[in-house]
C-alpha cells in the first residue's frame, strides 16, 4: 500500500493462461507481478479449461494476500479446433488469448496478457498506461535465433518481410488494445484465419498474430519489457546488469525448473521468486532428484570429454603435419 493510502487509481488487466501442469510455475510468475506492482491495482484474468478447483483457490487467495482480485474464465476446447497446430512446449492454451476481446467485459479498455514463463522484475505500470498510438498492440521485436530462422524460410512471411514496416514481435508479453480489435475484428474471424493458414503456423498464435497485424505494433524496448534471458546470458548480461535495466523477464525456450535446461546464472531470478511460494522444495527435489535419477548432467560432462579428447587428437595430427 502507498503511504498517504490506497493503491493508484487505475486498474491494471492482466491475463494468464495455465492448464493444471503448470499451476506451479504460474503461481511463480504471479508472485513476481504482485510483489513489484504494490502500489497498482490489479485484475487478473485467468483461463484455463482444466485447472481444479483447488489450484484455482489457491491462486485466488494469492492474489488476495496482495489485495488483489482475480476473476477465472473457464475455456471450453471446443472453442479451438482439434486440427490447430499445438506441440509438445506449445498447447492449446497458447491461443486463449485470441479470444480476450469477446471474453473481457466490454468497458475494458486494454489488457496485458503474460506468458507463464515470464519474471516481472520492476513495476511495470508505465508500460501497461503507454498510448497505442492507434496501433493494436504494444509488444517487444523477437530476437530469438530459432524466429529469425522461421522468418527467412516460412511461406506465411515471404511477401510480408519484404515489407518495411515488418517486425517480428513476441507475444508473451502483449498489450492488447481491446476496442481497437472488437472494432475491427472478432474471434471467430480470427480463428478462420489461423484455420487457413494452419500449416504454417509454426509457432502458432504468434506467427498468426504477426501475419494479422504487420506493422499494427508498437514496438517497445525489448531490453526493459521482455528480454530474452538466454539471448542476454549470451551477450554478457551480468545479473546486476538485468535487475537494474530489466522489467520483464522471458525464459523463452529454456526453463529455469528443467534440469537438463539449468545453464546459466540468470536462472536465478526465477529461483527468487519461487523461493517465496509454497512449492519452492517440492520444485527444488523435482528438479534434483529427477537430475540423480536421470544422470543426464554426468552423462554430458563425459560427452564433453570424449569430444575434446577428440579435438585433441585432431589439433595434434594437424600439429605434426605442419612440422612436417
Amino acid at each position: 500500500m502507498r503511504k498517504g493510502g490506497g493503491k493508484l487509481k487505475s486498474r491494471m488487466n492482466v491475463a494468464v493462461a495455465v492448464n493444471r501442469s503448470y499451476m506451479r510455475y504460474l503461481y511463480v510468475m504471479l508472485t513476481s507481478l504482485l510483489e513489484n506492482n504494490r502500489d497498482q491495482e490489479i485484475c487478473i484474468y485467468l483461463m484455463s479449461a482444466d485447472l481444479t478447483e483447488q489450484q484455482a483457490a489457491i491462486l485466488q487467495s494469492l492474489a488476495e494476500q496482495y489485495q488483489q482480485s482475480m476473476c477465472f474464465l473457464h475455456i471450453s476446447e471446443e472453442m479451438f479446433s482439434q486440427e490447430l497446430p499445438v506441440s509438445k512446449h506449445i498447447t492449446t492454451e497458447a491461443y486463449f488469448r485470441l479470444a480476450l476481446p469477446d471474453l473481457l467485459p466490454k468497458d475494458q479498455e486494454r489488457v496485458l496478457y503474460l506468458d507463464v514463463d515470464i519474471i516481472v522484475n520492476q513495476p511495470i505500470g508505465e508500460f501497461y498506461h503507454m498510448d497505442f498510438e492507434g496501433k493494436t498492440f504494444c509488444a517487444c521485436r523477437d530476437v530469438g535465433d530459432i524466429t529469425v530462422k522461421n522468418i527467412k524460410t516460412s511461406p506465411l512471411f515471404a511477401e510480408l518481410k519484404e515489407q518495411p514496416e515488418f517486425v517480428y514481435f513476441n507475444s508473451g508479453v502483449l498489450l492488447m488494445n481491446l476496442q481497437k480489435l472488437r472494432r475491427e475484428t472478432s474471434f471467430s474471424c480470427i480463428m478462420e484465419q489461423a484455420m487457413r493458414v494452419k500449416e504454417y503456423l509454426k509457432f502458432h498464435d504468434q506467427d498468426l498474430l504477426n501475419y494479422l497485424y504487420c506493422g499494427d505494433v508498437r514496438l517497445v524496448d525489448e531490453e526493459r519489457y521482455n528480454l530474452f534471458v538466454r539471448t542476454a546470458y549470451n551477450a554478457g548480461y551480468t545479473c546486476e546488469q538485468v535487475k537494474s535495466r530489466t522489467a520483464i523477464l522471458h525464459y523463452a525456450g529454456p526453463k529455469p525448473w528443467r534440469h537438463e535446461e539449468v545453464r546459466y546464472p540468470l536462472e536465478s531470478f526465477w529461483w527468487e521468486y519461487a523461493k517465496k511460494t509454497p512449492y519452492y522444495v517440492e520444485l527444488l527435489e523435482e528438479m534434483v532428484l529427477t537430475e540423480i535419477n536421470t544422470g543426464y548432467m554426468d552423462q554430458l560432462y563425459r560427452n564433453l570429454q570424449e569430444e575434446n579428447a577428440e579435438l585433441r587428437q585432431l589439433v595434434d595430427k594437424c600439429m605434426r603435419l605442419l612440422q612436417r
